[in-house]
């Protein structure tokens, strides 16, 4: 019997402070190859003065635990609950616990631990199904080392970061002289310095051209931040500082800047000034490092610039952990600086609902809450480790007001960021379809039916059985039965109001559309009817595609375009015996844009955005193996973030490709070379009119691992500069050398650049920019050769020469 009681673990004194309950956790085996397991142990201790009953509930989160697992000491169950929420409890007598004793639970899991983030967090307990919860305030892990994972991926290619294997990566990067790098990031098209020196003069006159009056206070905003002396308007012949509207450019976006003996920023719309006004707070901020000066100095220097791509997005998932107003704000300013010009932002997810919608209270009252309930009644369950505490979950509890929403929107549109909204369905619905059955629950026991029918998410009586990707239950909404279609109508229509107040334009409504489970649907009696009356659907699968004419046909009525993730473009198939995903020819010319993330090599969906772009949709390059900035940046134990479709740091999203992704990637995630050529045999590249369909590319941050403003920074920077890079300059000159040895060569000489720009200029300006942001800095490289320890880091030149 693997149940093990020990006498007297604390001391009580030590005990006052650690709660009546005192948790250990410990790994005992893991295992990466050739099959992954893990076992592990709580160690339970009671430091109470009284004897704890075996009614004691034990609950904590971890997304990196199988949903079935086993539980090898007798007396205890581990109970998957929904999504990372579990519960460990005594099913017999053995779980009673003296004062000063302790038990331990063994169990086992069919997956690897990586990560000391991945590990049980979040823990509460409870004495018995009817006490208040208790926060586990003594909780002692046992740490994973990186010298443990080298030792397990001995003698293979599985990339572990140790010290040593730091250096070698960094091994072929030297320092270049900073009067040689390009100005900024993204690097403009055309940049050339000449010999001279523009200094500010004490009080900076400016001429702003009527056609950009508009950007006059946010240049006097730029300028006073990093100059002390007064700025004052100033006719064209006697300005300092001009910006001027030239005739029409080939691009909109395009901008011009003449640093000589005035600084001149010129453009053919509004949006290209306001990017020439980024660039030129690109060159003032390095020079000022984040203090005002009397008299600052820049290099004569001639810039010609224009973005490849019209969509430069950056999506973020508030739903899964909540950021706050004054996050957003500051992420935009920081967006807006390196010329993105989408912000995608999800606010509702199974995990939460974010956003206020008038006359639907119940979605933020019950949607955006979460703490400790017997069942998601009030609010959901503590997702993420947020806690028992419905009012004490920052991260956790949280919604964004109408009010707020529209200031968000506001200050994007001044900064010329289109702000798409994202409220996905039918699958991760879970916080809406909770909120919708208290609100039903609520109006029937008024005896109102018809009310607690109105906007009612699922058919009550459905038995079908799923689990979703991110193993949540009942988390997708009945698209058989009219109140969903007048609910959503209902969200979209709020939302638009939020627009309409803002005086900020909404065209493209992103709804999600991806991750449907198998199984859903199959067992309602509602859609068994509604399928019965529509033989043309040919059962559940056609609910999809019905669905979709559905919402196209709402949004059409509101000019809306229809925008998803790549499944609502896809339609199942059969090839071989195997379920394969192809495009879905009946969306293909209705106007829907589809944004494309599933591209791992080997995986199989490696050319499914060139498909897509082919037949005709609309597509935005997502790749969750080069784009996904919740992914870890290496596989070092102590760095946070996800891990299940690879590891992304600032060259994984810098080597990108968007119009030839089978060479963005050198190795899968464990370090095994990609046969770039095997990999393109047999499948799709995109034709000429596929080309004019890749309309734009986008970094997404999930939010499941990340908690709070400084995490999010710390995720984004400087990874993020890599997508900014690719973002602007879609196709770098080494991306276009077909023999790939010396393609290879010349991508790691513009690296090499790249890395400097970043050392040297970017990483040291984000210390104070906007306030300064949490940029995480790389570990150094270490060897000892000859006696002698040796150094390196990732970025040439950060932290002086």
């Amino acid at each position: 019997m693997l149940l093990a009681v020990f006498s007297g673990l604390f001391e009580t004194s030590e005990a006052q402070s650690k709660g009546d309950l005192s948790v250990k956790w410990e790994l005992t085996a893991n295992q990466l190859q050739p099959k992954q397991s893990h076992q592990a142990r709580f160690v339970l201790t009671n430091n109470g003065k009284a004897a704890l009953q075996p009614t004691w509930e034990l609950y904590f989160n971890t997304i990196f635990l199988s949903v079935r697992p086993k539980v090898l000491t007798p007396g205890f169950v581990m109970e998957h609950l929904s999504g990372d929420f579990f519960r460990l409890k005594p099913k017999g007598e053995l779980g009673a616990l003296l004062p000063g004793d302790s038990l331990e639970v063994v169990y086992t899991s069919d997956n690897f631990v990586l990560k000391n983030s991945h590990i049980p967090q979040g823990l509460y307990w409870v004495k018995d199904a009817q006490s208040k919860p208790e926060l586990i305030t003594d909780y002692r892990t046992t740490l994973i080392k990186v010298e443990d994972l080298a030792k397990m991926a001995a003698g293979t290619p599985t990339p572990i970061p140790t010290d040593e294997f730091t250096y070698r990566q960094n091994e072929s990067l030297s320092l270049l002289e900073k009067s040689d790098l390009p100005p900024f990031v993204p690097v403009p098209k055309s940049y050339k310095y000449s010999k001279g020196v523009f200094t500010f003069p004490p009080n900076p006159k400016v001429y702003i051209d009527p056609a950009f009056s508009e950007l006059g206070d946010y240049l006097d905003q730029v300028l006073k931040t990093h100059l002390a002396g007064q700025i004052s308007k100033a006719s064209k012949s006697e300005a300092d500082v001009l910006l001027l509207k030239s005739p029409g450019a080939a691009n909109p976006e395009s901008y011009r800047i003449s640093v000589s003996k005035t600084i001149l920023v010129e453009a053919a719309s509004v949006q290209g000034a306001f990017y020439g006004i980024q660039s030129l707070l690109a060159l003032v901020s390095e020079k000022s490092g984040g203090n005002r000066s009397q008299s600052l100095k820049l290099d004569y220097l001639e810039i010609e610039d224009w973005p490849d791509f019209g969509y430069r997005g950056f999506f973020l998932d508030i739903a899964r952990n909540f950021q706050s107003k004054a996050a957003i704000l500051k992420l935009l300013d920081l967006l807006a600086f390196y010329k993105l010009n989408v912000f995608h932002i999800n606010m509702a997810n199974d995990e939460a609902w974010r956003i206020e919608i008038s006359g639907l209270p119940e979605l933020t009252e019950v949607g955006s809450k979460r703490g400790h309930t017997p069942k998601e009644v009030d609010n959901l369950w503590p997702y993420y480790g947020s806690g028992p505490f419905v009012d004490q979950s920052p991260h956790g509890t949280g919604f964004l007001s109408r009010e707020d929403f529209k200031e968000i929107l506001r200050y994007a549109k001044a900064r010329h960021i289109q702000v798409i909204p994202e409220i996905g369905v039918p699958a991760h619905s879970k916080a809406a379809i909770v909120a919708m059955r208290k609100r039903y629950h609520d109006w029937m026991a008024k005896g109102d039916s018809i009310k607690a029918k109105e906007y009612l998410l699922e058919d009550l009586g459905d038995q079908s059985r799923y689990l979703s990707a991110q193993n949540f239950r009942d988390n997708t909404i009945c698209v058989c039965q009219e109140s969903t279609y007048r609910f959503y109508e209902k969200v979209v229509d709020e939302i638009l109001l939020v627009y309409a107040d803002a005086d900020m334009p909404l065209r493209t409504f992103h709804t999600g559309g991806d991750e449907v489970p198998r199984g859903v649907w199959s067992q309602s009696p509602v859609c068994t009817e509604f399928l019965a009356k529509h033989p043309e659907l040919e059962g559940t699968e056609g609910l999809k595609g019905y669905f979709y004419r559905r919402i196209a046909a709402m949004f059409a009525s509101k000019g809306l375009q229809v925008a998803g993730w790549e499944e609502i473009g896809q339609s199942p198939k059969t090839e071989n015996g195997k379920q394969i995903h192809v495009p879905n020819q009946e969306f293909a010319d209705k106007g829907f844009r589809v944004y494309a993330w599933n591209a791992v090599a080997g995986w199989g969906g490696e050319d499914m955005a060139y498909q897509l772009a082919n037949a005709g949709y609309e597509v935005i390059i997502c790749n969750s193996s080069n784009f996904y900035f919740d992914l870890a940046y290496d596989m070092h134990p102590d760095e946070p973030g996800h891990q299940w479709s690879g590891f992304v740091d600032t060259k994984t999203a810098w080597r990108t490709v968007p119009y030839n992704h089978f060479i963005s990637n050198d190795t899968d995630m464990y370090g095994k070379p990609i046969d770039v050529a095997a990999l393109a045999k047999g499948i799709v590249s995109l034709n000429a009119l596929g080309r004019q369909h890749i309309k734009g590319v986008q970094g997404q941050l999930w939010s499941e691992t990340v908690k709070g403003q400084a995490m999010m920074e710390y995720y984004l920077l400087p990874k993020m500069l890599g997508y900014v890079e690719r973002a602007w300059n879609a196709e770098p000159a080494w991306s276009l050398e077909p023999d790939p040895a010396s393609r290879h060569t010349k991508r790691e000489e513009a690296w090499n650049i790249f890395a400097n720009v970043l050392g040297q200029k970017e990483i040291p300006r984000l210390a104070h920019l906007f306030g300064g942001f949490n940029v995480r800095m790389p570990r150094p490289g270490i060897i000892l050769e000859n006696g002698h320890t040796k150094t390196n880091i990732a970025y040439p030149g950060l932290g002086g020469r």
